[in-house]
C-alpha cells in the first residue's frame, strides 16, 4: 500500500462510510488485502461481493469510471469477469472525505465463481485456456470505444511505477541509463488496432478463479493502453515470478507454458508472430516497474536484509541487462 495513504486510512470510519453506501454491517467484512488497494470480502442478501478502497493520491472517479466501462464492454461481449456492483445511490465510485482534501475512493464488484488455480490445475490445459481468454479479451478490445475523454486510462508509459527517479534513489544512474534506453527503444513500435489497445496490464493467477475449466478475471484495477504482446510478457512474468508449482528450468518452463497458451490465443485473437521476439524487452520493461513499485511501498530506511537482498538483486539485472528468461521465443513462430 503507498505509505502516504496507510498514513492517513482509519478502517472502522471508512467502512462504516462504505456500509451505509453499499447496504452491508461491519460486522459482514472480512480483510483480504492491503497491496494497491484496501480489499475485502463483503456480505450483502447472502451473497459475497468484494470491496475495493483506494484514495484519490492514486486515482480520481473518472479514472476508475474508465474500468468500470471496460469492464461492462467486456461482459456484454461474452468474458467471464468480475463485474461492478453498484452502490445504494446507483453509482459505481463512492467517495468517502479524509478530512484533509482528499477522498476514500469505493467501488464493489462480484465475487468470481470457483477459486484461485492450485497444484492440481497447474497444468497444460490451464496454459491453454489462459491463452484463449487472453486472446478473447484482447480481440474484444479492439472493438472498443470510450465514451468520454475523461475516462481514458494511461498509455503504457505513463505507469507510476515506471517513473524511476520519482522513487529509486538519485545514485542509481545506471538502473536510470537502461529504463531509458528500452523505453524509448519501445516508443518507437508501431501501434495498430491490431497490436496495442486497452488491456488488463496485471493478469495472473492470483487476479483470475478457476471454477470447472472456466476462467473469471477480476482486478482490472491496472487496466491501460499497451501492446497486446505486453500484456501476454505481464503474465508470462507472474507465472515465472510465482509459480504454482515450481520448475527446475526456466527456460524448459517458459517453452511448456507459451507453446499453449499461444496456440489458445491465437484461436481467438490474430496477432502477427513477429511481436513474439518483443517478449525479452518487455519481460525487462516489468522487472523494472516493479523494482519502482518495492520502491514505492519500502521505508528504505527501515527495510530488513532479506528486502535489501531483494532490491540488489533486481538493481544487478536491469544494470546488466539481464533477461528474464534465457528462451528463444522466436521458435515459437
Amino acid at each position: 500500500m503507498h505509505k502516504e495513504i496507510k498514513n492517513i486510512f482509519h478502517e472502522d470510519q471508512v467502512l462504516a462510510e462504505a456500509g451505509m453506501k453499499y447496504g452491508f454491517s461491519n460486522s459482514q467484512v472480512r480483510f483480504l488485502a492491503d497491496a494497491e488497494n484496501y480489499v475485502y470480502e463483503i456480505m450483502k442478501d447472502n451473497h459475497s461481493y468484494i470491496l475495493k478502497i483506494t484514495h484519490t493520491i492514486r486515482r480520481s472517479c473518472d479514472y476508475i469510471m474508465g474500468e468500470m466501462e471496460w469492464l461492462r464492454h467486456l461482459a456484454e461481449g461474452g468474458l467471464s469477469v468480475a463485474k461492478p456492483l453498484p452502490s445504494l445511490g446507483g453509482k459505481d465510485v463512492e467517495e468517502v472525505p479524509d478530512g484533509i482534501g482528499g477522498s476514500f475512493l469505493l467501488r464493489v464488484y462480484e465475487k468470481a465463481p470457483g477459486q484461485k488455480v492450485d497444484e492440481s490445475d497447474w497444468s497444460e490445459t490451464l496454459f491453454y485456456e489462459l491463452g484463449r481468454y487472453t486472446g478473447e479479451m484482447h480481440s474484444l478490445t479492439k472493438r472498443y470505444q470510450l465514451s468520454k475523454p475523461a475516462f481514458k486510462r494511461q498509455e503504457w508509459d505513463e505507469e507510476e511505477q515506471l517513473k524511476l527517479r520519482k522513487y529509486v534513489p538519485d545514485d542509481q544512474t545506471k538502473v536510470f541509463q537502461q529504463a531509458d534506453s528500452l523505453m524509448d527503444e519501445l516508443r518507437r513500435l508501431p501501434k495498430s488496432r491490431d497490436s496495442y489497445g486497452l488491456v488488463h496490464a496485471d493478469l495472473h493467477h492470483g487476479n483470475f478463479h478457476w471454477d470447472h475449466g472456466k476462467i473469471t478475471a477480476f482486478d482490472f484495477d491496472d487496466i491501460g493502453y499497451n501492446w497486446f504482446i505486453n500484456d501476454i510478457s505481464i503474465l508470462l512474468y507472474n507465472v515465472l515470478w510465482y509459480p504454482v508449482v515450481p520448475y527446475e528450468d526456466k527456460s524448459a518452463f517458459t517453452e511448456e507454458f507459451m507453446t499453449h497458451f499461444m496456440r489458445g490465443y491465437w484461436e481467438k485473437n490474430e496477432l502477427d508472430p513477429a511481436w513474439l521476439k518483443r517478449i525479452p524487452d518487455f519481460l525487462r520493461l516489468r522487472h523494472m516497474l516493479i523494482y519502482g513499485l518495492l520502491h514505492q511501498m519500502f521505508d528504505l530506511d527501515a527495510i530488513g536484509e532479506e528486502e535489501k537482498e531483494m532490491l540488489a538483486g533486481f538493481r544487478r539485472d536491469i544494470e546488466n541487462g539481464t533477461p528474464i528468461t534465457a528462451f528463444d521465443f522466436s521458435s515459437l513462430m
